[in-house]
């Protein structure tokens, strides 16, 4: 931006200021200059409007090394927040990599699960051939069960059930 030359009063003084700003700002800025002298003055009726004026000064660069020192502090808290989401995000990126592998793991243990039950139905409708031609050939077919039937039943949900009579006395205990 061009440079300007800008006059400004503060307290009958007037200055003539070159500036990159705006005119309307830097009048804004005196007229707030002027105010904070008028202020100083009424505290302290003793004071001149040099003196006004440096304590003006003062409390303008109090307020700006404070400012300053909370932009500071808001940065440093801006850091931590912004390296926390980063790592929040890494996280998350982990995460949804092993949520994408135990997926595709599942599914493909389903698939398992699914070809081994048709196999176990075939085989057990094979099994029921078997018996059938057994029977049908005159042989009487007596199988006692595996520990590993056993648990294969248990774990398909079979619940075995013996059926008793109430006439026979099977059935009374």
């Amino acid at each position: 931006m061009a440079k300007k030359r800008v006059s400004i009063q503060i307290e009958g003084r007037s200055y003539a200021l070159i500036t990159s700003d705006d005119e309307k700002y830097v009048e804004s800025v005196a007229d707030e200059i002027t105010k904070r002298i008028r202020k100083a003055a009424q505290t302290s009726r003793h004071l001149d409007t040099r003196d006004c004026a440096v304590l003006v000064a003062l409390d303008l660069c109090d307020d700006r090394n404070k400012a300053i020192k909370k932009n500071k502090e808001m940065v440093g808290k801006a850091d931590k927040i912004i390296q926390n989401t980063n790592e929040l995000n890494k996280y998350c990126k982990d995460y949804k990599e092993k949520l994408t592998e135990a997926i595709n793991e599942n599914t493909s243990l389903v698939r398992r699960v699914r070809a081994l039950e048709k196999q176990l139905k075939s085989l057990s409708d094979e099994n029921g051939e078997l018996k059938k031609a057994l029977k049908d050939g005159g042989i009487e077919y007596s199988h006692k069960k595996t520990e590993d039937e056993k648990r294969a039943e248990k774990m398909m949900g079979y619940v075995p059930m013996k059926q008793g009579s109430l006439f026979d006395g099977n059935g009374k205990k």
